[in-house]
């Protein structure tokens, strides 16, 4: 064992309520730094799931026109905008070479063929079975209808096309706006409905990554000319919720780390003092600044350890036990023990204990022998 560490312990070992209170106040700051960690990253993973969980990662719409520049007698360009209601509805006709490109696409764990159109619905008359004529509703759709899984409904789009449906299901989100006003239809039938023979007019893409729905949308776009959207684009409001939170966990984990600093800093500050005419003896003896030095860094780095150890373990069994409770009700913490961030956790508190012993080792290697000895 080196002689600089040997006499660290011995420091460490000579006086072990102060090491004790010195490493259990590290392990108190990291279990919170770790917590903290938890529950935020758990909260924003619980947030992404119940928005992002059901609707799609990335989005493909028709190309939206662009104002087109008519040079002008004067050699100055205008801009000529087209007026889109008397045009024909933007659709993505060839599909099939966009499926091609997905298909290409590592990661994708689902892909939804949409049509999307407005229509009115009423309550129908007859109860008939017509095959690709089936509809799923939302409950609250169903409750203002007053009807149930097995009647039809009638429909009328707003290309003027009109089908009688039966509803086969029904569907809740949570979201009453939504429940009310959408309903899902066979692809077949909401060309008929809406007049699109052959094109779409969204395609809605799953990935088993999210987070990498950015670098697919830009892939996909770039091959295939399209409007593209990943999902943390459409919701402005959720992105900055989620930044809310990280800049608050990030206050926390600041201010956990200073009071470890402050904390070995102190302590070992009053180690120096206390010390000084045993620094003082072996620096007579010929050791020098050096050594001193690393002592005093080596006590700051085995607190950190061992404290940053402990507490990691503690914000571990913590952060599992509140992620348990609730669990048969159904009202658990959003806590997630996996994300704790455990290993920056150890290094910082780590890191932040050799720092704090900086200033008490400097000020103990330049103890001067003579006059420490003399006191």
């Amino acid at each position: 064992m080196r002689f600089d560490l040997k006499v660290a312990l011995r420091y460490l070992l000579s006086n072990r309520l102060q090491s004790a209170l010195l490493i259990g106040g590290v392990a108190v700051a990291v279990t919170v730094f770790t917590f903290n960690a938890a529950l935020i990253n758990g909260l924003a993973e619980f947030q992404i799931d119940r928005v992002v969980g059901s609707s799609a990662h990335v989005t493909l719409e028709p190309a939206k026109p662009r104002p087109q520049l008519v040079p002008s007698a004067d050699g100055a360009e205008r801009l000529v905008a087209s007026q889109g209601a008397n045009e024909r509805r933007a659709q993505i006709k060839q599909w099939r070479t966009v499926e091609s490109v997905i298909d290409t696409l590592p990661g994708v764990t689902g892909v939804s063929y949409n049509i999307l159109g407005t229509g009115l619905v009423t309550r129908g008359e007859q109860s008939l079975r017509l095959g690709l004529n089936d509809v799923l509703i939302g409950r609250k759709l169903a409750r203002d209808l007053g009807i149930s899984v097995g009647q039809p409904i009638f429909l009328t789009s707003s290309q003027g096309r009109e089908r009688s449906l039966t509803v086969r299901g029904l569907y809740a989100t949570g979201v009453d706006s939504l429940d009310a006003r959408l309903a899902y239809v066979n692809l077949d039938t909401a060309r008929v409905l809406f007049d699109l023979p052959e094109g779409l007019t969204e395609i809605e893409i799953k990935l088993a990554d999210i987070y990498a729905a950015r670098a697919v949308a830009q892939q996909l776009a770039d091959s295939t000319g399209l409007e593209v959207t990943a999902w943390m684009d459409k919701n402005q409001r959720l992105r900055e919720a989620l930044e809310g939170q990280g800049s608050s966990g990030s206050i926390i984990k600041m201010f956990t780390l200073i009071t470890i600093i402050v904390g070995v800093a102190s302590a070992l500050l009053l180690t120096t003092f206390r010390r000084r005419p045993e620094i003082g003896i072996m620096r007579s003896f010929g050791i020098s600044q050096r050594f001193v030095l690393s002592v005093f860094m080596l006590q700051g780095a085995l607190i950190g350890i061992l404290g940053s150890l402990v507490g990691c373990f503690l914000g571990w069994g913590f952060s599992t036990l509140l992620a348990g409770l609730g669990a048969e009700s159904g009202r658990r913490l959003p806590v997630d023990p996996s994300l704790g961030q455990y290993d920056v956790a150890l290094l910082l508190a780590a890191a932040a204990s050799i720092a704090a012993a900086l200033w008490p080792a400097r000020a103990a290697s330049r103890i001067d022998p003579v006059e420490a000895i003399s006191q």
